[in-house]
């Protein structure tokens, strides 16, 4: 297909409504009235002879058609923008905005203490960050970073070992008392086990326990590992949490570990990227974790 010769004016606004679904988004984000993004859009798809998106009077979503043009276009944008901010930011301070997609509980409890550090050593560099509980195309989506246990498979990204994620069984000392301490897994099935609800999945998080998998039930299940944690504090039960949220209390002496002996390995976050050739706004966020969690920068 041969492609209007204007055209690339007007994908700024399709590539930012298809990643923020919301033409109010993608105005604020690039600094124009909504009303110009609708009418890029429409010109876009006049030109093209396609529908790209659907709308309603609440949200846009992407058509099939306007899928398959995210797909192809992204990454070659992405490559455009990073390859124009070599070229002409060499001598120039990093600036501009990072898009960062990183699971809910890593953003909150491990990545928000550093955070300033960073925003005050570039001070021309914004961070978008999105906490999501889900698998994200990295590319697709729009992203310049993610950071969790795994994205949608594509060969084109570097993935980067970040942060070990141990999960383990607690309780407060008050329900240990009152209901007895696990002694081997199969003990869980006479406890009230605080069960974790995938927010993306609508399942339950089956618990890793080491060479074990117990189909477990509870009166209490939630989508947050917050809520989680403020009921494990409450002496409702044993919940599976990640360290990042106990350890404090580990020190406090308001949650004792359960069952450590059966506590499984810890699994890996990664730090997910498109390619080695980062723009310098991109590369310097991902060199500031890396050395933050003791890697060598690649």
């Amino acid at each position: 297909m041969s492609l209007p010769i204007d055209v690339h004016r007007l994908l700024p606004a399709f590539l930012s409504a298809a990643q923020t679904q919301n033409f109010s988004a993608a105005a604020r984000q690039l600094g124009v009235t909504p009303a110009a993004i609708s009418k890029n859009i429409r010109v876009l798809e006049e030109k093209l002879a396609l529908r790209l998106f659907q709308r309603n009077t609440h949200s846009v979503v992407l058509t099939d058609e306007g899928k398959a043009l995210l797909e192809q276009v992204a990454p070659l944008w992405q490559a455009l923008t990073a390859t124009l901010e070599l070229a002409g930011g060499a001598q120039l301070p990093p600036a501009g905005s990072v898009r960062v997609s990183m699971i809910p509980g890593f953003g909150r409890q491990v990545l928000m203490p550093l955070i300033p550090e960073f925003l005050q050593r570039y001070p021309m560099i914004d961070l978008d960050l999105s906490l999501d509980a889900r698998v994200v195309n990295l590319v697709g989506e729009g992203f310049d970073v993610g950071i969790g246990s795994q994205v949608d498979p594509d060969s084109r990204l570097v993935a980067r070992p970040l942060y070990p994620m141990q999960m383990l069984l607690v309780a407060a000392p008050g329900y240990l008392a009152q209901h007895g301490t696990p002694q081997v897994p199969e003990d869980l099935l006479q406890h009230s086990c605080l069960l974790h609800r995938n927010p993306a999945t609508g399942r339950n998080v089956k618990w890793p326990l080491a060479h074990k998998t117990l189909d477990l039930h509870g009166r209490l299940t939630a989508n947050s590992p917050e809520m989680l944690l403020n009921s494990a504090l409450a002496g409702l039960g044993i919940a599976c949490l990640s360290r990042w949220y106990v350890e404090p209390h580990f020190a406090q002496g308001t949650l004792l570990p359960v069952l450590q002996d059966h506590w499984p390995k810890p699994t890996q976050i990664w730090l997910y990227y498109a390619s080695a050739d980062l723009p310098p706004r991109v590369r310097v966020w991902v060199d500031f974790l890396l050395a933050h969690f003791r890697r060598p920068s690649a």
